[in-house]
């Protein structure tokens, strides 16, 4: 029935002989009714984002307390973790397998002291997905996990995926605009379209090659988190708002972003960065946000975004929400 049908096409169509039984029932042509119950419809996975652990001097760090108090809460309440591969599938309409409550738990950076969220997964079968900055492994610092360590990770029950390559969550101090993905080089001189592009491309397929020749992955990353929460949101650079976020979105069937200008073009899809402060309350609330919802139809294209800026402040600090 269309907008346009008139009384008449219905009377007419009361009577079409094609609603008839037919004289035999048959299945020699048609598939058999399928007595196995289909797989529930899951409308919405919950996505949370961690950084630090026992740092109180970080907004993005959170006490072995508080972690634990929030994975107990997930427990209670009946939600079981999945991997970024699981998502990947129920993202494109297969629920097959997954439990009736995922939710996908991740880390970006790999700061050491997130070692001590190992203990607690593991306390209620939960994993964890590890978002790996190919240069923090290179040379940890003391301050990140190495490659050795992202291994022992895995082990674990882990699932590792791609943040970023050897320069891609590295500020370049003596740029105009210093992000190394989501900005063009001005000095010496302005970068071109074609360099800018290969340059971007280069070092994300550097970061997957250092993940997946150390068998830390296999094959391509599923899933990219942007650094710094920047898929060129904070720039009028239509060289980079024009390609960069299709980029990712043909490159990755799913890249993650926080608050900052959140859209869902592009194959993004939101994830909550939980904070020193976020309360049991926050987390009870956030589990229900739209955002989480499958969208109807994935896209990879949009139009082009404008710059925009959001900033959180907590009881103590003012900071832009970007990692």
């Amino acid at each position: 029935v269309y907008s346009d049908t008139t009384a008449d096409a219905l009377q007419t169509v009361l009577a079409d002989t094609r609603f008839r039984r037919t004289g035999s029932l048959t299945t020699t042509t048609a598939a058999p009714i399928s007595t196995t119950p289909a797989a529930p419809t899951i409308a919405a996975i919950p996505v949370l984002l961690y950084h630090q652990m026992n740092n109180p001097a970080s907004l993005y760090s959170v006490s072995t307390a508080d972690f634990t108090a929030q994975m107990g809460y997930l427990k209670t309440q009946g939600y079981s973790t999945i991997t970024p591969q699981q998502y990947v599938q129920w993202l494109k309409g297969n629920s097959a397998g997954l439990p009736a409550k995922p939710v996908l738990i991740t880390f970006d950076d790999h700061i050491l002291s997130a070692n001590a969220a190992t203990a607690v997964l593991q306390t209620y079968g939960f994993t964890a997905t590890m978002y790996v900055v190919s240069s923090f492994a290179d040379s940890p610092q003391g301050w990140n996990m190495d490659w050795t360590a992202l291994a022992a990770l895995k082990t674990a029950g882990w699932s590792l995926q791609l943040h970023a390559g050897p320069n891609g969550h590295v500020a370049m101090a003596t740029q105009t605009c210093n992000l190394y993905y989501s900005c063009r080089l001005t000095t010496p001189s302005l970068e071109t379209e074609a360099a800018y592009q290969a340059r971007v491309a280069a070092d994300i397929t550097a970061g997957e090659t250092a993940l997946s020749s150390r068998g830390l992955i296999t094959g391509s990353s599923v899933t990219f988190a942007t650094p710094w929460d920047n898929w060129g949101q904070g720039t009028n650079d239509t060289v980079v708002t024009g390609w960069y976020p299709s980029y990712l979105g043909n490159r990755f069937p799913v890249v993650f972003q926080q608050d900052w200008g959140y859209t869902p073009e592009f194959n993004r899809r939101y994830r909550f960065l939980v904070y020193s402060d976020t309360t049991a309350d926050k987390i009870e609330s956030i589990l229900g946000d739209v955002r989480f919802r499958r969208p109807a139809v994935l896209s990879t294209t949009s139009t082009t975004p404008g710059p925009t800026t959001t900033t959180r402040t907590s009881t103590t600090t003012t900071t832009t929400t970007t990692t």
